[in-house]
């Protein structure tokens, strides 16, 4: 109940998208604001799969709030830049043609997974993120995300259970990336 709030589009903040690619399993692309007081806001998400990137292309600028030179910074999946057998380019280069520039920095699963826990309940009990209910997908994907059942020993990393898994992993772009920036989103312990 605390993490899903109305949060709408602010023009006076910086907007971020999060692209985890997709054909079979679904592309998604999440919109992202922080605040002033540090407190991220996804404001929307798009799913979609068995699309090309031109059509998701037409879609991401449709649904963006603000001209394309406004965007802070597109965040993606760095699997995007390998180069297709078929089409002989990569997603991220189909995006910069159709006008859309994405960045993205190699992480393990577990940084951005830190990432996001650390703004849903950091140390002191606070909370820095908030999801519109709109966002129906991601929410779904916060509450199913789990471990695989299995020793503990054997693995500390989530299940890529390819539903759930998604919509977290553009999430965990976006914080691996924002924090490079030099951004502040890191809670206090």
């Amino acid at each position: 109940a605390k993490h899903v709030q109305r949060v709408g589009y602010d023009p006076t903040l910086p907007l971020y998208r999060a692209i985890d690619f997709g054909f079979v399993n679904p592309f998604v692309c999440l919109w992202i604001q922080i605040g002033g007081d540090g407190m991220v806001r996804v404001i929307d998400e798009y799913l979609k799969n068995r699309a090309t990137i031109a059509e998701h292309a037409v879609v991401l600028k449709a649904r963006t709030p603000c001209n394309e030179s406004q965007v802070a910074g597109t965040f993606c999946d760095p699997s995007g830049a390998g180069r297709n057998d078929v089409t002989g380019t990569s997603a991220i280069k189909e995006l910069a043609t159709l006008g859309i520039r994405t960045r993205c920095r190699h992480s393990k699963i577990l940084e951005g997974v830190e990432k996001i826990r650390a703004h849903l309940r950091a140390g002191d009990g606070s909370h820095r993120i908030v999801i519109n209910p709109k966002c129906g997908h991601l929410i779904e994907a916060l509450q199913c995300y789990h471990y695989p059942e299995m020793p503990a020993y054997a693995s500390e990393l989530p299940k890529k259970d390819g539903v759930y898994d998604h919509a977290i992993d553009a999430l965990r772009y976006f914080f691996v990336n924002v924090s490079s920036q030099g951004l502040r989103t890191t809670s206090r312990y």
